[in-house]
């Protein structure tokens, strides 16, 4: 089994506090979301052989937008989702997830957290580590996974 931490918009704040810092230790694989440039150099320099990241609208550098990354038999879908218009709903996303074969599509920029199943793909946005101290933690295992909604004052 696999553990996974999902975290997107901290915006230069991503909060460095032992707790969690330790879930982010413990974490087999960390996904970072986008829009926080500086963060992403920490977590690279700290972290490096378990984050994978994509840039957001808020970045201001070229880069990475989309990732797949196949886990215990899990494929996900990392973006940020502004590219798929994710603040007026989350139907371009599904499909782009599908079209990839995706069985969940992880994404921030609203900093609403949220997870929304159908029969097709599982839609994951953590919310904003930066602003409301929200992010998600999985678990992958021989093609099933596992998703909950944290926030900060949980742990």
């Amino acid at each position: 089994m696999s553990n996974i931490v999902a975290i997107s918009d901290s915006h230069g704040r991503l909060p460095k506090t032992e707790k969690f810092l330790t879930v982010l230790d413990e974490a087999d694989y960390i996904f970072f979301l986008g829009d926080g440039g500086s963060d992403i150099q920490f977590l690279s320099g700290a972290y490096r052989s378990k984050l994978h990241y994509v840039f957001g609208n808020c970045d201001f550098r070229s880069g990475r937008r989309e990732e797949l990354v196949e886990i215990d038999g899990v494929k996900f879908f990392l973006t940020h989702g502004h590219d798929y218009g994710v603040k007026s709903g989350y139907l371009n996303l599904a499909y782009a997830a599908m079209e990839k074969s995706a069985d969940v599509a992880i994404f921030g920029h609203t900093h609403c957290p949220v997870i929304v199943k159908d029969s097709n793909v599982t839609l994951i946005n953590p919310g904003s580590i930066g602003y409301q101290g929200n992010y998600c933690y999985m678990s992958a295992h021989q093609g099933r996974f596992a998703a909950k909604l944290v926030t900060l004052t949980d742990i």
